[in-house]
């Protein structure tokens, strides 16, 4: 399978660390890019190349650092302990929390987070396990009700045509 194409839960937790890393830093990469650019464009404004690009890490950092541990921790808990359950992500959405308190130097900060994303984590699993929806997504294919901007020729109207003879009032009246 293409490393481009490979989504998190393709193979088993436990398995395929590169990929799985590969495959949520670029998902954050492309949130996180979008996040920094609106900060750093409204907010911050540095002046000059270097100064832009070390916001960037400033801002990006954490966020890679977060997926990857998550992703780490994950796999390393997956592997000692032999089994696939919520108690793995419960503990790399822990270690996550911890280690962004550290990063941000907030300490309580960081200890809320970790329980919060501990219950988060385990939450997910569990969703993945019993077959449910965590995160609502949207359908891969639009059924668009009434077109839309891609086919020019279609009928905007409100309206659905007058049926064939159909004469107005005004007239039937003559």
């Amino acid at each position: 399978m293409s490393l481009f194409r490979y989504t998190y839960y393709d193979t088993p937790d436990g398995k395929d660390l590169i990929k799985k890393l590969f495959y949520t830093n670029k998902q954050v990469s492309i949130i996180g890019f979008g996040l920094a650019t609106s900060e750093i464009i409204l907010v911050s404004k540095p002046f000059g190349y270097l100064n832009t690009a070390y916001r960037y890490g400033q801002l990006m950092g954490p966020m890679f650092a977060a997926t990857s541990t998550f992703c780490v921790v994950t796999h390393i808990a997956t592997n000692v302990r032999g089994k696939d359950d919520m108690v793995n992500y419960a503990i790399g959405g822990f270690s996550t929390g911890i280690l962004t308190g550290i990063l941000i130097n907030q300490k309580m900060i960081g200890f809320w987070m970790a329980i919060s994303l501990a219950c988060i984590g385990a939450a997910k699993k569990h969703s993945k396990l019993n077959n449910y929806e965590f995160y609502p997504t949207y359908p891969k294919i639009r059924k668009p009700v009434h077109g839309d901007f891609r086919t020019p020729y279609k009928n905007w109207t409100l309206y659905e045509d007058r049926p064939k003879g159909w004469i107005a009032a005004e007239e039937r009246q003559q």
